[in-house]
C-alpha cells in the first residue's frame, strides 16, 4: 500500500531520463490476519524492543482496512510515539491518520488516499495533526467527497503542535535496491536511542498469506521470507511494492540473514502476526527497503519541553 501519485512518475522521467512505465507497478496490499508468534531462543531476544513503552503509553495498533494508507499509518505512529513521551502533553495519545491523509492531500496538492512519507511529513509540518477522536478513520476514502475537518480542529491539530517535530530521512525513496549497510547501522543507532523508525517495503504476495503463512522460522524467530530481485517477474511474482511499517526493535546476531532482525509494527490490527507484530530480517532490509525516516533527535528550534 505504497502509491506512486502521477506526479512522482512524471518528476521521475525528468529527473532521470527513465520512462514512467520502467518503475515497478504499485499496487495495494490486502489486509492479512494471520498470527504467528516468537519464541525467543536463549540469548537472542531483542536488543532494543520499544513493544513495552508503546504499550505503556496506550499507542494500540490499527487496522488500516482496505485502503493504501500504510503510509500514513507509519508516519502517524512516529509522531504519535514521540508525543505520547511528553507526560502533560496537550492533546490526546492516539492521532488521526485521516486528518495526516487530508493535510498530505492539502499541503501537495494531490487527491489521493495514501502517498509517499516526503507528502506526509509536508502535511504534518504545514497541518499538524489531530486527534483520532476529533477525526475518526473512515472505512472508505471517498475522492468525490473526501473527508476534511472542520476549522475547529484544524485549530485544536495547530495548538497541539505549536512546535514541529523535525523528521530525519534515514533512506530517500529507491525501490529498485534496499538499505546500505550504512543506512541500516543508522536505524539502529535510531533505535537504540529510543526511536522508531518507518520504512517502505516491498511486501509479500497476498497469494502466499493465504496459502501458507510466508514465514521462516530461525532460533525461536518467525521471519518474513524472501526471495530474490530474479524472482519477482512475471503476471504473479511473490513480491511487490508494496507497504510500510514501523520498525521498533531488533536484535544483531549472525544466527539470523543479514547479521540480524528487526521487530515491526504494521497496520492491520491485532490480528496480524504477534498482536499487530511480526519480524523481518536484516538481510530483507538490505534487499527491499525503499525508504525509510524517524522524528530528528532532540533538541529542536523552539521546542520547550515537547
Amino acid at each position: 500500500m505504497y502509491k506512486l501519485p502521477a506526479s512522482f512518475l512524471a518528476s521521475a522521467f525528468l529527473m532521470t531520463g527513465v520512462a514512467a512505465a520502467a518503475v515497478p507497478a504499485w499496487r495495494p496490499a490486502v489486509p492479512i490476519h494471520v498470527r504467528f508468534v516468537e519464541h525467543f531462543v536463549s540469548g537472542l531476544a531483542p536488543e532494543v524492543d520499544l513493544r513495552p513503552t508503546i504499550r505503556q503509553r496506550r499507542l494500540h495498533v490499527r487496522d488500516q482496512g482496505n485502503r493504501g494508507t500504510c503510509t500514513v499509518f507509519a508516519t502517524t505512529f512516529l509522531i504519535e510515539y514521540q508525543k505520547a513521551a511528553t507526560p502533560l502533553a496537550r492533546g490526546g495519545r492516539n492521532l488521526s491518520e485521516e486528518y495526516l491523509n487530508w493535510a498530505g492531500n492539502r499541503a501537495t496538492g494531490e487527491d489521493a488516499d495514501g502517498g509517499f512519507f516526503t507528502k506526509f511529513m509536508s502535511g504534518y509540518r504545514t497541518w499538524g495533526i489531530a486527534t483520532l477522536r476529533e477525526m475518526p478513520y473512515r472505512a472508505a476514502y471517498d475522492p468525490n467527497h473526501p473527508a476534511a475537518p472542520n476549522k475547529a480542529t484544524i485549530a485544536a491539530a495547530q495548538a497541539m503542535f505549536p512546535v514541529k517535530y523535525p523528521f530525519t530521512v534515514v533512506k530517500t525513496w529507491d525501490n529498485t535496491t534496499g538499505m546500505t549497510g550504512a543506512e541500516l547501522q543508522r536505524t539502529l543507532t535510531i533505535l537504540r536511542s529510543g526511536r522508531p523508525v518507518a520504512t517502505g517495503i516491498w511486501w509479500l504476495n497476498d497469494t502466499l498469506w493465504h496459502n501458507n503463512v510466508p514465514t521462516v522460522t530461525v532460533a525461536g524467530v518467525p521471519l518474513l521470507k524472501d526471495y530474490p530481485r530474479s524472482a519477482n517477474t512475471g503476471s504473479n511474482p511473490p513480491m511487490f511494492d508494496g507497504h510500510s511499517i514501523d520498525l521498533v526493535g531488533f536484535r544483531e546476531s549472525r544466527a539470523f540473514p543479514g547479521g540480524g532482525y528487526f521487530i515491526f509494527r504494521n497496520s492491520m490490527g491485532t490480528g496480524f502476526g504477534s498482536d499487530g507484530y511480526g519480524f523481518v530480517s536484516f538481510a530483507y532490509i538490505r534487499s527491499y527497503a525503499n525508504d525509510a525516516i524517524a522524528i530528528a533527535p532532540q533538541p529542536w528550534a523552539g521546542a520547550h519541553g515537547d
